[in-house]
């Protein structure tokens, strides 16, 4: 197949149009929480991490080394990813053989759907996962069409840099051996050593998040093991396949599921209707989660652009693609006052953006309580927290209010050890209180968040509490405090 002229014009208007979108929006609300962990990551630079490998909290370092503590400069990184992704959608759609509509139709449907606004707004792996899948997707389209098999190698660098900022580029690894298996067109290129020596480049260069984590006694599979828990089951394979309808907007599914149909009818790239088709079992089985599959649809969006273009030519669907992203919009990012999220349901649709509600009420409530101890206690109290969101906000925020540095069982906030045996600990969280009373002598319900928005969160309600007198040293007792999960 002839490669058509690539539409550089529409292509970096819209890769702009999604910089500038994601700019705009980057500080109408606060923080999320899990920006919090990846900043407290971030001053604590590592081989690895319990739940995520290195880049982030890398680049995380970087933004703050160079722009200090802007909320704008860094969730400008996941803005930039998000127009790159853009970019190669429309490559990926002119690589399949697809003009100036299927391009436009590739670069609006994967900027604009639903999980792409999310993810590209908040600074996390997830944004930069995106990323490095579409190279990785957009080298192999490539290698289909016949390119220099010594790509397999640039496939290997892309898939190893990618598994060091989050490690679901795996279930590439594990699916696309499978989908050559079942694609007879494309199996030539399991013949070669080229795509084993590329593996083989992709395994060195994630070696050293495997060796963290084997010396760590394997934080991450307790991760997955809770991501399972609650994704899992007959329940969670069963609103599997419709959740990526709802997660990728309702209106763009006639796009995605057109580009699944072209892909199996063109058997020079059946390979990714089977790559797709693998990538959706393994989830169900596995009990991933529902954004997990959102990689793919670049090729797919892309694949039903080409359709679209050669069934229809007239410039309705690109238009309507548009206007399809402009309805997402308020589920997506802050664009909305805040006051939408007590008075409509988006936080039952998305409950991602409620996450970047009320921090500042959350750290005035904790200076409260602490503002009741006696002085003695007062100077040397320690906020201890049941997730690594609350602990961050508290590190990241908390400096005005005098909080001090926390200290949680979550994640790689445990690993960072336990509070002085002399401090007087003012507990975020833990519901009823049978755990921290299993653990102190004396526990007093202090208060309970209120954010004074009435939006419904994960702090929303939270209980706080005074605890004094641990029943054992905290060298015994952090252990029991140890929770490894997402």
């Amino acid at each position: 197949m002839v490669t058509t002229k690539w539409s550089r014009g529409p292509a970096l208007l819209i890769a702009a149009g999604t910089l500038g979108l994601h700019a705009v929006c980057a500080t109408a609300y606060g923080y999320h929480r899990d920006e919090f962990y990846f900043l407290a990551e971030s001053k604590r630079l590592d081989w690895a991490f319990a739940s995520e490998p290195p880049f982030t909290p890398l680049l995380g370092r970087l933004s703050t080394t160079l722009f200090g503590d802007s909320l704008f400069a860094l969730r400008l990184w996941p803005a930039l990813a998000g127009a790159a992704v853009v970019l190669i959608a429309t490559l990926i759609a002119r690589d399949l053989g697809g003009g100036g509509r299927a391009q436009v139709i590739a670069g609006l449907a994967t900027g604009t759907a639903t999980v792409s606004l999310s993810m590209f707004h908040l600074f996390g792996p997830s944004a930069f996962d995106q990323l490095a899948w579409a190279g990785c997707l957009w080298i192999l389209l490539r290698l289909v069409r016949g390119a220099d098999p010594r790509w397999w190698l640039g496939f290997g660098l892309v898939a190893g840099l990618g598994f060091q900022n989050k490690q679901t580029l795996a279930l590439l690894g594990l699916a696309l051996p499978v989908a050559l298996l079942a694609t007879p067109a494309q199996r030539r290129h399991a013949a070669t050593r080229w795509p084993w020596l590329g593996a083989l480049l992709a395994l060195a260069i994630a070696a050293p998040v495997l060796v963290w984590q084997a010396a760590h006694d394997w934080p991450m599979p307790a991760v997955s093991a809770s991501i399972r828990e609650d994704e899992g089951g007959l329940a969670g394979a069963a609103l599997f396949l419709p959740m990526q309808v709802l997660t990728m907007n309702p209106l763009l599914a006639p796009v995605w599921i057109a580009g699944l149909w072209w892909l199996f009818r063109t058997v020079e790239f059946r390979l990714f209707g089977w790559l797709y088709v693998v990538l959706l079992v393994l989830l169900v089985v596995v009990g991933g989660k529902y954004y997990y599959l959102a990689p793919m649809y670049v090729v797919l969006f892309a694949a039903g652009g080409v359709a679209a273009e050669r069934w229809s030519r007239r410039a309705l669907v690109p238009v309507a693609v548009g206007v399809a992203g402009v309805v997402a919009l308020p589920l997506a990012l802050p664009v909305l006052p805040v006051s939408a999220h007590r008075d409509l349901p988006i936080t039952d649709i998305n409950p991602v953006l409620a996450e970047t509600i009320g921090w500042s009420a959350f750290l005035r409530q904790i200076a409260a309580v602490r503002d009741t101890l006696p002085p003695d206690e007062r100077t040397t109290a320690v906020v201890l927290t049941s997730n690594y969101g609350q602990a961050g906000a508290v590190e990241q925020l908390g400096g005005p209010y005098g909080l001090g540095q926390p200290v949680s069982g979550h994640n790689n906030y445990w690993l960072w050890g336990p509070p002085a045996d002399s401090a007087t600990i003012i507990a975020v969280g833990f519901e009823d209180g049978r755990a921290l009373r299993a653990r102190f002598g004396s526990v007093t319900r202090a208060g309970t968040v209120d954010n004074g928005l009435g939006v419904d969160n994960e702090e929303q309600g939270t209980p706080l509490w005074i605890c004094r007198d641990p029943v054992q040293p905290w060298s015994r007792l952090w252990p029991e405090f140890r929770n490894y999960e997402a």
